[in-house]
């Protein structure tokens, strides 16, 4: 649930401002918000000493490099972040030394040892030497008067001369060319230039490969340092004369108690009272211990619920644990994420549960749809015949009826023929569906199963959505809420119609008068009366709004797609690579390439999960409740630095 929340204002004489700020950071149920905004040299003073430890926090690597040993016990915090700031300016002005060294000898390499103190020589004695590249052209290289052509060479981009003239002024030349500037130290220099900056390159990367095992040290100092910004942002951002100082945030309001005593015990003058409809309040979730998986999901996402709309954590995490199901959808993939995520709680026994939680959930889901599916590996019993005890549709202990039902979610029909002819009748006694949905031969495609149910998932998943809109609205005397049961009875009118246009099953004749009634209630109460001369343009846009619910419902047989998609992946290798399981190379070879192509299999179901899962709950689910997610954590004004 969404905590509510109380803005607190907090009231200090103007001498004790510091020592109230380290008091509410002590006590981390404050989420500030300025009063003005922040400025001064001290502030910038913080801030400057802030961002020099988080560079030279970047430029330390998190490992030492192949070769490198780091330091074990390194310099204070402070001496380590001045040596760092000194290897970064040794290292940027050796790459601007090696980038200038290496641009002069690629463009004048061809004339060897080329010295331009030589150069200035000659000519103050009248004699003149001038470089060129020549190019190929119909104007041949020629000399406008007397002077020499010395060549040095040739490559890819030209000829390389020089000419040497006597006189008064250079001789003029004529022909396609480009004339070359006379380097500024002579080539020599350059390469001794160049590799002295490739010497301080790699003793600046060893050092700083070496610091890799200080890095615990800045990270402390950072910590350090963030704390003292925060502090002096939070003192800048107060508002207050000689004698008052006043500072504003939110607490939690089932933590107000711990900070009324706080107030009395420092001598503070406090304001509680309910946030204004313009505040901008952040959002403390509170989960439930089914819940709780959701907030690993809600960080990984970056997403929160703003602090007036609601806390759909729960359902959020039912479904999408349907989705990642359906989306992985083989048992075995299912039970290696399991033993992944225990191996790897067994290692972190100290670290946040909710993410291994939200694995463990994940896991099951997968392995209970696998199961439904009969999904191991996209094997089936022609290609290992053990995987037949793998399909509990097999035993005689499972009901009957759920037996069925598992079998009639597949995307084909039992092979065995007399657990076929059980199944077809059970197939056919569901009257409500055409014929089409009964598989005419054992092993017969029914994709169209699947597809119904993924339209099932759709109109449930978004019936809960509009029911909660329309709940949320009422509570709130809202009279649009009319309007959201008319998008209730509209998801269910694009249902119908998706199951007609995709499936080919016949509308029931009260889906027409379900439209008329939707479309009434859309026009009559989408619209405020008293908005209604402002927001008119709204109702004539209800037509592309009606069209996008019905994508809405269409958007959720993505499940079926992209979950096929690796089940025929895995069975098409299986299937082309089962010649080689005649013998032992060959089963090696096999199993290589078949670990190769189940992991490329999972990358892509996990970047299905990314994609389509959140998708589904953020967008079409989200659009539906009227969720925009557009909160910011609660973030109470705390030491980070313990």
């Amino acid at each position: 649930m969404i905590t509510p929340m109380k803005k607190v204002t907090v009231l200090t004489v103007a001498s004790a401002v510091e020592e109230t700020l380290q008091a509410l950071r002590t006590l981390e149920i404050l989420h500030l918000t300025p009063l003005k905004a922040a400025a001064g040299a001290k502030l910038n003073k913080v801030r400057g000493e802030m961002n020099r430890v988080q560079k030279a926090l970047e430029v330390v690597p998190e490992k030492a490099p192949k070769g490198v040993t780091p330091v074990k016990e390194a310099a204070p915090a402070a001496s380590l972040i001045d040596e760092i700031q000194n290897l970064v300016a040794e290292s940027k002005q050796a790459e601007i030394d090696k980038e200038q060294a290496e641009e002069e000898l690629t463009k004048l390499s061809m004339f060897k040892n080329l010295d331009p103190a030589t150069a200035a020589a000659l000519q103050a004695k009248g004699i003149y030497v001038k470089l060129y590249q020549l190019h190929d052209g119909k104007i041949p290289f020629e000399l406008e008067g007397e002077g020499s052509i010395e060549e040095f060479g040739q490559d890819e981009n030209g000829k390389y001369v020089a000419v040497v003239s006597r006189g008064e002024a250079p001789v003029a030349v004529k022909g396609n060319f480009t004339e070359l500037t006379m380097p500024q130290k002579s080539l020599a220099e350059y390469r001794e230039m160049e590799a002295k900056a490739k010497e301080t390159l790699a003793r600046v990367e060893k050092r700083l490969g070496e610091l890799s095992g200080a890095r615990e040290s800045i990270e402390d100092k950072l910590l350090e340092v963030g704390d003292d910004y925060r502090m002096v942002e939070a003192e800048a951002s107060m508002v207050g004369d000689k004698n008052v100082a006043a500072v504003q945030g939110f607490c939690p309001a089932p933590r107000v108690g711990e900070l009324e005593k706080a107030a009395r015990e420092h001598g503070w003058g406090l304001l509680v009272d309910d946030p204004a409809e313009d505040d901008d309040i952040p959002t403390l979730l509170t989960y439930s211990k089914l819940s709780r998986p959701m907030q690993f999901l809600y960080d990984i996402i970056g997403i929160s619920p703003g602090y007036k709309e609601v806390d759909v954590s729960s359902v959020f995490l039912c479904f999408f644990s349907i989705f990642f199901a359906m989306i992985v959808g083989d048992s075995a993939y299912g039970l290696l994420f399991l033993g992944l995520a225990l191996f790897a709680r067994s290692k972190m026994p100290k670290a946040n549960p909710a993410g291994f939680h939200f694995i463990y959930l994940m896991s099951i889901a997968t392995i209970v749809w696998g199961v439904i599916n009969a999904s191991f590996l996209g094997l089936s019993p022609a290609l290992a015949g053990w995987t037949y005890y793998l399909d509990i549709t097999n035993y005689g202990w499972l009901p009957e009826p759920l037996k069925n039902a598992m079998l009639w979610i597949r995307t084909s029909a039992p092979t065995d023929p007399a657990k076929f002819e059980a199944y077809k009748a059970f197939a056919q006694s569901i009257t409500l569906l055409p014929d089409s949905f009964v598989p005419k031969a054992a092993g017969a495609s029914q994709m169209q199963h699947i597809q119904l149910f993924c339209f099932c998932i759709a109109v449930v998943h978004l019936s809960i959505a509009h029911v909660w809109n329309v709940c949320v609205r009422i509570k709130r005397k809202d009279s649009t809420f009319m309007a959201q049961v008319g998008w209730l009875i509209g998801c269910w009118v694009m249902f119908f119609l998706a199951c007609q246009m995709v499936l080919g099953i016949d509308m029931p004749k009260f889906v027409i008068p379900m439209f008329i009634v939707e479309a009434v209630l859309l026009v009559l109460f989408t619209v405020p009366p008293k908005r209604l001369k402002q927001d008119f343009i709204s109702i004539p846009m209800l037509v592309l709004d009606v069209v996008n619910s019905f994508t809405d419902v269409i958007s959720y047989i993505r499940l079926f797609a992209v979950g096929m998609s690796g089940a025929a992946i895995a069975e098409a290798f299986n299937d082309m690579l089962s010649p080689l399981f005649g013998s032992a190379v060959g089963i090696a070879g096999a199993a290589f390439l078949l670990l190769f192509v189940h992991g490329l299999n999972i990358a892509l179901a996990v970047m299905g999960v990314a994609v389509h899962a959140v998708r589904l709950n953020t967008l079409e689910f989200s659009n539906g409740l009227g969720q925009e997610w557009s909160g910011f954590a609660f973030a109470p004004f705390a030491k980070q630095k313990n």
